[in-house]
């Protein structure tokens, strides 16, 4: 039966460090390194096997960068994409991550590897993509609720983003394994994600609706906001897409400023 006492032959917090510190030495220098008594039996047999259970937490996190970036995989290819992957779980930046947040920091890392300005975009449109799916909820304001406000009520609301949204500024074309199929026209500038239900949905963004969207990454009243877009923009542009942020599900109610 498991014990349910935290507390029942728990290690201290300076003992555990020590003891992952101690791991840590013996697998980069080898058995010779392994303190005594931390396993029984002779230190070289424990060696193989904390070894064998290095491997496979390296296999692991090899694999977690492989389902966490799919399209920047297609996009290098197999090869390509592996020998980064490699490289990238031994940096100082990968070892302090745990598996759930060990792609934080791929897309600065490939930055440095002369990889190309599209697929860093794309690294850090994926790892966005999957901020934005393990997100906390809110209610999102919707067309309802905008409806049922007289003209002071809705100049007064103050809005904020939901808590999934996600926003990147391109810095470079659009690669074209994101799948995003958009008119020959449309210059993107950046992309939104949100999250609506279970979906994780990513929005193209034009120069206009990005200047647009960059207004409200503060919590902003709605009076404010048009007041800014109109100026920036016009008012028939500007009403449209602060209305389809919030047809989008991109806004919520804060409630205060």
């Amino acid at each position: 039966m498991m014990d349910n006492d935290p507390g029942h032959d728990a290690m201290p917090d300076d003992k555990l460090v020590k003891a992952q510190g101690d791991f840590m030495t013996a697998l980069q220098k080898g058995p010779d390194h392994l303190p005594e008594h931390m396993f029984s039996g002779s230190a070289y047999r424990a060696f193989i096997g904390v070894k064998a259970h290095a491997n496979t937490i390296s296999h692991a996190r090899l694999v977690a960068l492989e389902e966490t970036f799919p399209r920047l995989r297609t996009r290098l290819g197999d090869e390509q994409f592996n020998a980064l992957s490699r490289i990238y779980v031994e940096t100082a930046a990968a070892q302090r991550c745990d598996i759930n947040g060990l792609g934080a920091d791929f897309a600065d890392f490939i930055t440095g590897e002369g990889v190309d300005a599209s697929s860093v975009d794309l690294a850090r449109i994926e790892w966005l993509w999957l901020e934005s799916y393990h997100a906390a909820d809110a209610e999102v304001l919707t067309m309802q609720d905008i409806a049922a406000l007289d003209e002071e009520g809705l100049m007064a609301t103050a809005l904020t983003f939901h808590p999934s949204v996600r926003h990147i500024i391109l810095r470079a074309p659009l690669a074209p394994e994101l799948g995003l199929e958009l008119p020959d026209d449309f210059a993107v500038a950046a992309l939104s994600i949100v999250r609506q239900d279970n979906d994780v949905l990513v929005h193209p963004q034009n120069i206009v609706q990005k200047d647009i969207f960059q207004i409200c990454e503060k919590s902003v009243l709605m009076r404010n906001l048009l007041e800014q877009a109109i100026e920036t923009h016009g008012e028939a542009l500007a009403i449209e897409h602060v209305f389809a942020l919030i047809g989008a599900g991109f806004l919520a109610n804060s409630g205060k400023l």
